[in-house]
């Protein structure tokens, strides 16, 4: 009985052993190429970094390294004191790896020349970038399995960012989204495999207009209950859609000229589109391609429209299609092409 109560004992022991881990480091006026390297293993794992006007020095980047493997994750990085006192974060490297159960990971840098990467392998998956504001700023988030989710908000200009996420080993799917861009000059790519995919994109200018110049959006959906909804205000913008399978959806707005729509739908099921520019559509393109079957629909619409086009093609069964173009002026066409 004694060897019972003692093993029992031990056991217990080990576990709140086991429940530790925790890390919290804050530099200030990190100016000289400062590194920070966390690297945690198993269990209740935890890291909590801060940096205050971190710098880089001779081209060398300041950087932080966070490796979490098993269990508990969780990462909160902030550098550049986001706003509080004036200070920001100039070429700074933020590297990110957490592996499984209940990651999380919040990045918030402020200022430019900055790199956030963010790789989360499995289970619980979240990240959220929040505010990077700056200039010639990147952001990449990887999301394997489980219930991926991943928020972005990036301001400034000449701003990147890159979203991976898969969803096929994860129990009800996952797979969401979300980014705001407040910009000129930048990207969002967003690449979705499997489950119940979603997207929201929203770009838009940083001045008062809310124009933004060269925004670009991409969006890759392969399988399942895609969804897709681009936003986009300003000049010389370009949207770029492809849903393959499944129960496909996509929407996408953009307000001002010059700008191009590119929405593909292949390999059938639910399809739709609806593609719609707005304000005064001079040399603007809309083209919509569902190929391959099930229940098409699209709709596109634009406005004011000079030297425009809209461009729909569908083939094979439930086809359907509304163009709507006002205020047209010289060489505005819409052309749509049905097979079955």
């Amino acid at each position: 009985m004694k060897k019972v109560v003692l093993s029992a004992l031990a056991l217990a022991m080990g576990s709140f052993v086991m429940a530790q881990n925790k890390s919290e480091i804050t530099q200030e006026r990190a100016t000289a190429a400062a590194t920070v390297n966390v690297n945690q293993d198993g269990s209740g794992n935890r890291s909590t970094v801060e940096q205050i006007g971190v710098d880089e020095h001779d081209t060398t980047a300041s950087s932080v390294k966070v490796k979490q493997q098993g269990n508990d994750n969780k990462s909160t990085i902030d550098q550049g004191d986001i706003w509080d006192n004036g200070s920001t974060a100039t070429g700074v490297a933020t590297d990110v790896y957490q592996n499984g159960r209940e990651n999380n990971s919040i990045v918030s840098q402020g200022g430019r020349l900055n790199v956030a990467d963010v790789d989360q392998v499995g289970d619980k998956n979240l990240s959220k970038i929040d505010v990077q504001g700056g200039y010639k700023n990147r952001i990449k988030i990887k999301q394997n399995d489980d219930s991926n989710k991943s928020t972005v908000w990036q301001s400034w200009s000449y701003n990147e960012v890159f979203v991976t996420q898969s969803g096929d080993n994860a129990y009800n799917g996952a797979n969401v989204s979300d980014v705001n861009q407040t910009s000129t000059h930048s990207l969002v790519d967003i690449d979705q495999v499997g489950r119940r995919n979603n997207s929201i994109v929203d770009q838009y200018g940083v001045n008062t207009s809310g124009y933004g110049t060269d925004l670009s959006a991409t969006v890759s959906q392969t399988g399942n209950d895609n969804k897709s909804v681009v936003t986009q205000t300003g000049v010389s913008n370009l949207v770029s859609v492809v849903q393959n399978g499944n129960d496909n959806y996509a929407s996408s707005i953009q307000d001002g000229e010059s700008n191009q729509m590119y929405t593909t739908q292949r390999n059938g099921n639910g399809n739709r589109s609806y593609a719609s520019q707005n304000i005064t559509t001079t040399n603007s393109v809309i083209k919509t391609i569902q190929q391959n079957g099930n229940n098409n629909i699209s709709k596109a619409y634009q406005q004011c429209a000079t030297d425009a086009l809209i461009s729909v093609t569908q083939s094979g069964n439930g086809n359907n299609s509304i163009v709507n173009q006002t205020l047209v002026d010289s060489n505005t066409s819409a052309i749509v092409t049905q097979s079955n």
